[in-house]
């Protein structure tokens, strides 16, 4: 497993609001579609936050999401 330090640097800090990432920087990391981005959510039980027309993910279920699709 990684250290938390380079876990951290998954995403640009400008890009995170603490423990939230926008949807457009998990979109262009994953390199999904808005297709796929319309149920990423719910698929991989990732929690989100909206604010105004913005959708964040929680920075935390994203490293989980990556932790469970390791193969080994």
């Amino acid at each position: 497993m990684e250290s938390n330090k380079d876990n951290k640097s998954l995403f640009n800090k400008p890009e995170r609001f603490n423990d939230w990432i926008p949807k457009k920087a998990v979109q262009e990391f994953f390199n999904y579609g808005n297709t796929k981005m319309s149920t990423f959510a719910t698929d991989f039980n990732i929690r989100t936050a909206k604010v105004g027309r913005r959708i964040f993910y929680k920075y935390a279920d994203i490293l989980r999401l990556m932790e469970e699709s390791i193969k080994e």
